[in-house]
């Protein structure tokens, strides 16, 4: 079960990410929104036409160092994944979340480098390499919503189930009687195998819309119990990880399926702009485009 440090620390990291991703993107845009906000006909004219066109001196230097953070995140999180040697350097998650930073702020910064202007052979890796980011993004929350095992590997229902026993037995001793009170607040997994995608994705969005009342229903409830802050803390805790299970017991099939479809889509899509990117530099390289 994940510890609460360690869900701050997880959190903090993603928060730390986004921070950066943000930054990136504001101070990007900023410094050519009067560039990339010209008619295609009128950019030669500019003063920024030598530093911000593909070819320029920032334009160029945003699509190598973009591309370069892509493969980054594609070596790094696929070699964190399938090489046993690095199992110990840190959770996959955390390699996941970085993963999703590098190929969001890689595809950001290629964009910057067309100056918003795609075209011929090229558009195929722009446009594979859009839907992969997009993809990936939805993919990390199918991926967290399928439990996980204390090595970071997929759980499987004996697994859910041994984990939701656990966090009755300590709600149980936390809160004695008054359990039942609280347990009528959370509601109970009903697993359906044959349950659609989109209806498992539909009640994701509805989990993630309403956890939030359940919880401030359990507050009230605890209101009156003879608990310390810390006790009150820690049971309020307890119950959003066991609504966390109950919505994974529930789903628990549909979403793996869910992630095994992705994963159709996804993989192909990269290798495509990968070779694609790769006749680019070839031709961009043979037709003497480089650093000026």
């Amino acid at each position: 079960m994940t510890t609460r440090p360690a869900r701050i620390a997880s959190r903090l990291w993603v928060l730390v990410l986004f921070t950066v991703a943000a930054s990136v993107a504001v101070i990007g845009t900023g410094m050519g929104l009067d560039y990339y906000t010209l008619p295609f006909a009128e950019r030669p004219f500019s003063d920024f036409y030598d530093d911000l066109r593909p070819a320029g001196r920032l334009g160029l230097r945003y699509g190598i160092i973009g591309f370069g953070l892509i493969t980054a995140g594609v070596v790094l999180y696929s070699s964190r994944k399938r090489i046993k040697a690095l199992a110990r350097l840190g959770k996959l998650k955390f390699w996941l979340e970085f993963h999703i930073f590098l190929c969001t702020v890689g595809p950001f910064l290629v964009t910057l480098h067309t100056s918003f202007k795609v075209g011929g052979l090229v558009s195929i890796a722009f446009w594979c390499m859009v839907v992969v980011a997009l993809s990936g993004i939805f993919g990390r929350y199918v991926y967290v919503r399928i439990p996980k095992s204390v090595q970071g590997g997929f759980a499987d229902l004996a697994e859910i189930r041994a984990q939701r026993a656990q966090l009755i037995e300590e709600l149980t001793a936390g809160l004695g009687p008054r359990v039942a009170q609280v347990e009528r607040l959370i509601p109970a997994s009903v697993a359906s195998p044959r349950e659609g995608l989109f209806t498992a994705i539909a009640s994701a969005v509805r989990f993630d819309l309403t956890h939030g009342t359940t919880l401030r229903k359990v507050k009230r409830e605890l209101a009156a119990a003879p608990l310390t802050a810390p006790q009150r803390a820690r049971v309020v805790r307890l119950v959003e990880r066991q609504l966390e299970v109950e919505h994974q017991l529930a789903h628990l099939q549909p979403f793996q399926r869910l992630f095994r479809y992705w994963h159709i889509l996804h993989l192909p899509l990269a290798i495509v702009m990968f070779l694609v990117v790769a006749v680019h530099i070839t031709v961009a390289t043979l037709f003497g485009f480089g650093f000026t």
